[in-house]
């Protein structure tokens, strides 16, 4: 395999309950200067936990990688740097949080679950469509997500959120992060908001945050411009 142009492929992580095609803009416009891989999430062989998902990821790429995680991507990009911080150049956390599942949070991904296995991806997109997308969102962003998230199977969802209910607690991780990191958040994100970022932020030692005006939980689908700007930065300070 050759080498990655810029000395690191950009690994692509997506949030629940959406597959890897939320990414095809950022592929497009990143496509023509660095290489790019987007899984879909449970990537095949992964099993049910963020660890196995992470030796799976970093199976399908060589070398250095930059992850750049949104949500639920986001717990799988703290669960690269604990397997493989040697092979981590930079790192992007948007619209995530640090700490583990809460009580009230396992109950909630209980309920979650049920809701899967009684009324399947359609279910589920009814529940979590008004809190993904801040109250201005144009109408065309949540149809493009939602095909993405219709087209998931209940089981692959389930196992999700099995996977995110049972993350490990990134926190202790945050001050041994020791690459350039860019941590993201909508201004309008309702299930992360802005404090969960600031707190991610602040634990990484130069760690820069970036808070996206008129965006909810999905900046790169909602406020696409401003997050590639954003981590078109990044990339330009981990190549330098």
């Amino acid at each position: 395999m050759n080498a990655p142009r810029g000395g690191f492929t950009v690994l692509l992580l997506h949030a629940f309950p959406l597959d890897a095609r939320m990414w095809d803009e950022t592929c497009r416009e990143l496509g023509a200067e660095l290489d790019t891989v987007a899984p879909t999430l449970p990537p095949q062989g992964g099993g049910r936990r963020l660890a196995g998902w992470a030796e799976e990821v970093l199976s399908l790429v060589e070398g250095e990688v930059v992850p750049v995680g949104v949500s639920m991507g986001g717990y799988l990009a703290f669960e690269l740097w604990r397997q493989a911080p040697e092979r981590i150049s930079g790192l992007v956390l948007s619209d995530t949080r640090a700490g583990p599942e809460t009580h009230e949070g396992r109950a909630g991904r209980e309920r979650t679950i049920e809701l899967i296995r009684e009324r399947g991806a359609t279910g589920l997109w009814q529940e979590m469509e008004p809190k993904l997308f801040s109250p201005t969102a144009e109408p065309e962003v949540v149809e493009r997500a939602r095909p993405l998230a219709l087209g998931r199977s209940p089981d692959d969802l389930v196992t999700c959120v099995e996977a995110i209910r049972d993350r490990p607690d990134s926190r202790p991780s945050l001050p041994t992060i020791d690459v350039p990191t860019l941590v993201v958040v909508g201004e309008k994100d309702e299930l992360t908001p802005p404090p969960e970022a600031a707190a991610i932020a602040s634990g990484i030692p130069g760690a820069k945050l970036v808070a996206i005006p008129e965006s909810g939980h999905l900046p790169p689908l909602e406020q696409p411009g401003a997050f590639l700007a954003s981590l078109r930065a990044l990339l330009a300070e981990v190549g330098a």
